[in-house]
C-alpha cells in the first residue's frame, strides 16, 4: 500500500473519530441540584455510569441511589451530592423516574453466580461479579488499592486471558463430538458472542473480542490469523465505535499491554540456555512482566501518579494463581448449568482466598509502588 493511501485512510480515520467524539461525549459541567438522566447498572445502590443524558460518560463516573432495585436502570434525578476521590466521581441522585433496562444475559449470569456462592462469603461473590461480569466497582477500595499497589489490578478486568479460556474451554468440549472444524469454531464464535454482549462493553473485553472473533474467523475460513493486524483492526473499531474509550485507562491498559506483548517482546529473544525447561519458562514469565511493567509506566503515572517498580514480581506471582482461579470460575459457571457447581466450588474457594492472601502479603512489601 502506498504511502499516499495510508495518509488518507489515516486521515479519514481521524476525522470520523473526532467527530464522534465531539458528538456522544457528555462535557457539560454537572452541579449539585441539576436534573440528569442517567443510565448504569445499580447494585446496592450504587453503580458506574454509562450515558448521562444520552450521551457518554467521562471515565471513572459513578453515582449512588436510594430505593431503586438491582438491575440496568434508567434514572432521571436530582443530583443532591457530588464527592471525588481518586478512584472517580460519584454522583448522589435522588431518583425521579426510574425505568428497568435489564439485560437477560447478564441477569441469567448473575442469577447462576448469586446461587454459586449462596454457601460462601460476599467477598467471592463480590470477586467474581467483577471478574466474570467487570462490576470491579462493587469491590471495596482497600482490596482495589491493594491490587492497584502490588501492579496487578489487571486481574480485576475482564481481559484476553477470560477470552481466550472461553475459546479453549469451548473449542476443547466441541472436540470431543463428531463435527467439522469449521462447525466447532462457529459454535464457538456464537458463545463467545454471548458471553460479551451478555457481561456488557468495556474497552479490554471489546479488545479481547474483536481480537478473539478474528482469531476463531481465521480458523471458520481456513486462513492463518494475523496478531498485528488483529490488533490494530480491534484498536481502530474500538475508537471508531466508542470514541469515548479514549479517555478511560482500561482502554490504555488493555492496548498498551497487547502492544507490549505482540510488537516489543516477540523481538527478545528467549531464554534456552537452562537445562530445566522450567527454569527457561520462568525466566522467560519475568521478562514478559518486565516488558509490560516498562511499557505501562507511562499509563500508571498519568492516571495513578504512581511508577510501578517491582510490580513484575507480584505479577510472575499472582498471574498462574489468578489464571487457576479464572478458568476454574468459568468451569463452574458452566456446571452450574447442570447443578453441578457443588463440585468445584470448594477449589473456586480456596484458589480466592489464596489470591487474596497472598496479594495482602504483598502488598506489605515496601517499594512495590513508588507513589508520586
Amino acid at each position: 500500500m502506498k504511502r499516499i493511501e495510508i495518509g488518507a485512510i489515516i486521515l479519514v480515520f481521524a476525522s470520523i473519530f473526532f467527530l464522534r467524539l465531539n458528538y456522544i461525549t457528555f462535557r457539560e459541567r454537572v452541579e449539585v441540584g441539576d436534573i440528569v438522566q442517567i443510565v448504569g447498572r445499580v447494585d446496592a445502590g450504587r453503580g458506574k455510569v454509562e450515558t448521562i443524558n444520552n450521551k457518554y460518560s467521562i471515565p471513572n463516573i459513578y453515582f449512588s441511589v436510594d430505593r431503586v432495585e438491582d438491575g440496568e436502570k434508567i434514572i432521571l434525578g436530582e443530583i443532591t451530592k457530588i464527592k471525588t476521590s481518586k478512584w472517580g466521581t460519584t454522583y448522589y441522585l435522588k431518583a425521579e423516574e426510574v425505568q428497568s433496562k435489564d439485560n437477560r444475559l447478564r441477569v441469567f449470569f448473575r442469577n447462576r453466580i448469586e446461587r454459586m456462592t449462596k454457601d460462601y462469603s460476599i467477598g467471592l461473590l463480590v470477586f467474581l461479579k467483577a471478574t466474570l461480569l467487570g462490576e470491579g466497582y462493587l469491590l471495596d477500595d482497600e482490596l482495589k488499592d491493594m491490587f492497584r499497589y502490588t501492579g496487578t489490578a489487571h486481574i480485576l478486568v475482564i481481559s484476553g486471558l477470560h477470552i481466550g479460556v472461553i475459546i479453549s474451554g469451548i473449542t476443547y468440549m466441541l472436540l470431543k463430538l463428531k463435527i467439522s472444524k469449521r462447525e466447532r469454531y462457529i459454535l464457538t464464535l456464537l458463545v463467545l458472542t454471548l458471553y460479551v454482549f451478555g457481561i456488557g462493553k468495556s474497552p479490554s473485553v471489546f479488545r479481547a473480542y474483536i481480537m478473539g472473533s478474528i482469531y476463531i474467523l481465521s480458523n471458520i475460513l481456513y486462513e492463518k490469523a494475523d496478531v498485528k493486524k488483529s490488533f490494530f483492526v480491534a484498536f481502530i473499531i474500538s475508537l471508531l465505535v466508542y470514541p469515548a474509550w479514549i479517555y478511560t485507562v482500561s482502554f490504555w491498559m488493555s492496548y498498551v499491554a497487547v502492544f507490549s506483548i505482540v510488537f516489543i517482546y516477540e523481538k527478545i529473544p528467549k531464554v534456552k540456555k537452562f537445562r530445566t525447561e522450567f527454569i527457561n519458562t520462568i525466566c522467560n514469565t519475568i521478562t514478559l512482566s518486565l516488558t509490560i511493567q516498562l511499557c505501562m509506566t507511562p499509563i500508571f503515572y498519568i492516571f495513578f501518579k504512581n511508577i510501578p517498580i517491582f510490580s513484575f514480581f507480584s505479577n510472575v506471582i499472582l498471574i498462574p494463581i489468578a489464571s487457576v482461579f479464572i478458568v476454574i470460575s468459568f468451569l463452574t459457571l458452566f456446571l452450574s448449568n447442570l447443578y453441578l457447581e457443588f463440585l468445584t466450588m470448594p477449589i473456586l474457594n480456596i484458589s480466592y482466598l489464596v489470591l487474596i492472601k497472598i496479594i495482602g502479603i504483598l502488598n506489605e512489601i515496601p517499594y512495590l509502588t513508588f507513589e508520586l
